[in-house]
């Protein structure tokens, strides 16, 4: 360096593409391949040929001030993951050894239209396409008595009003705030999802097997009706004493009832 006070170098800022990601310390630094400092082909590809992926420096990056970035409890980390970046990934950041370029720290991410397609890299959900959907309606239950059927998504987002976090599987978690559409979206890449509508309804949905667990007490308080439909059959075993009340009729139908078989 050609000072020995930090920050007294100068602030040497740049772009770069992630090449790498597989830190070894497991502390979310990344290889970039910066523009002006390492070199391209002609044609703007990596020139790994020169200067191959393993040879970059590994760069520090900046979490979010709503990161803690420590160490808790039991030496479990505190804050939020640096891990979001892929491969491809462009960034920008700046050298902590100023025109030494041996300490580069990222600052963000740049999102949007990159290449020479200038394909829009948000995620769909993000900008208006319910991207989503394909994998709900093949999975979509139907209505069958008492169940009136699975409810339509009530997705409607308009951008820029919908934050949208989609990982490389296909995770998806949204937070729409388009005005009258307001939506909270969370769904597995499998089509297991949780969604609340703008009028706080709320759909819970498992494509495979669910278990409800509770270590203490369970109250449930319906406001209205319950219609329930078990396509299998049902099995309940209570240690205590069973107690079912009704304060209107009670109707049971059945090819046979056993009781106390």
């Amino acid at each position: 360096m050609t000072t020995h006070t930090m920050g007294e170098e100068g602030f040497r800022w740049f772009f770069g593409v992630v090449e790498d990601r597989d830190d070894p310390k497991k502390i979310g630094r990344v290889r970039v391949r910066i523009y002006n400092v390492h070199p391209f082909t002609e044609g703007g590809s990596p020139d790994k040929v020169n200067v191959p992926t393993d040879h970059l420096p590994w760069a520090t990056v900046i979490n979010s001030i709503v990161s803690a970035g420590i160490l808790g409890v039991n030496n479990d980390g505190v804050g939020v993951s640096p891990t979001g970046m892929m491969v491809d990934t462009t960034v920008f950041g700046f050298f902590a050894d100023g025109n030494e370029c041996q300490i580069p720290v990222v600052l963000g991410t740049l999102a949007g239209i990159v290449g020479l397609k200038e394909d829009n890299e948000l995620s769909k959900s993000a900008i208006g396409v319910n991207s989503a959907a394909q994998i709900k309606d093949s999975t979509k239950v139907s209505s069958a008595s008492p169940f009136p059927g699975e409810p339509s998504s009530p997705y409607n987002a308009k951008y820029p009003y919908n934050k949208v976090l989609r990982t490389e599987s296909g995770h998806l978690i949204e937070i729409d705030d388009t005005v009258s559409k307001e939506r909270i979206h969370i769904m597995h890449k499998s089509g297991t999802y949780v969604e609340i509508d703008s009028q706080g309804q709320v759909v819970i949905k498992s494509v495979d097997n669910r278990f409800d667990i509770t270590t203490k007490d369970n109250n449930v308080y319906i406001g209205g009706n319950a219609n329930v439909r078990v396509v299998g059959n049902v099995s309940m075993v209570v240690d205590g004493t069973y107690t079912l009340e009704s304060k209107g009729n009670m109707v049971f139908k059945a090819p046979k009832i056993d009781l106390n078989p």
